[in-house]
């Protein structure tokens, strides 16, 4: 099952203000996920891999501290090539083709790995959280079922949230 969630529409800014960059809302959201989340195991530094493929990462590789205080570690990683769910807590992933991401999903399944994906429209293989950017707005979508898996446990007012937007349950 999967749930639309639209938590990162900013406010009307009151002043003249720069809009936010894109990686700026990208980071805003992916903190604030990692800040839901709950790990069998908890490390400190919460430790996110970035997928060098990602398109809005240049303000997540800056790491930076979790609403509760934890700070995250950021590291860039080829998904391909590196051994990711001994390093990894969470996961950033950008756009990959089908066969990428089922073989990414058939390394994590069952790991606690937290996947966020950039660019994965449908949020059915392997993704747990899957971004929409446009313009000045990130929402996601939450994937239950690979979500369940994992063993990473993510705070139920996530999930509330999406239900009082409107989406299946």
């Amino acid at each position: 099952m999967t749930l639309a969630v639209l938590p990162a529409m900013l406010p009307p800014a009151v002043t003249a203000q720069p809009a936010p960059q894109r990686t700026d809302l990208v980071a805003r959201v992916v903190f604030s996920l990692l800040g839901y989340a709950r790990w069998p195991v908890e490390r400190d530094p919460v430790r996110l891999c970035v997928d060098s493929t990602s398109r809005y990462s240049a303000r997540l590789m800056e790491g930076g501290t979790l609403a509760n205080g934890r700070p995250v570690r950021a590291r860039q990683v080829d998904v391909l090539a590196d051994m990711l769910h001994p390093a990894c807590d969470a996961l950033y992933i950008g756009a990959m083709n089908e066969a990428r991401r089922k073989r990414l999903s058939g390394e994590l399944t069952g790991r606690p790995v937290l996947v966020i994906a950039e660019e994965d429209f449908e949020c059915e293989v392997g993704s747990m959280f899957c971004l929409n950017i446009r313009d000045q707005q990130v929402s996601f979508r939450v994937n239950l079922d690979t979500l369940a898996r994992s063993g990473v446990h993510v705070h139920p007012g996530v999930l509330q949230l999406g239900r009082r937007k409107g989406a299946p349950s």
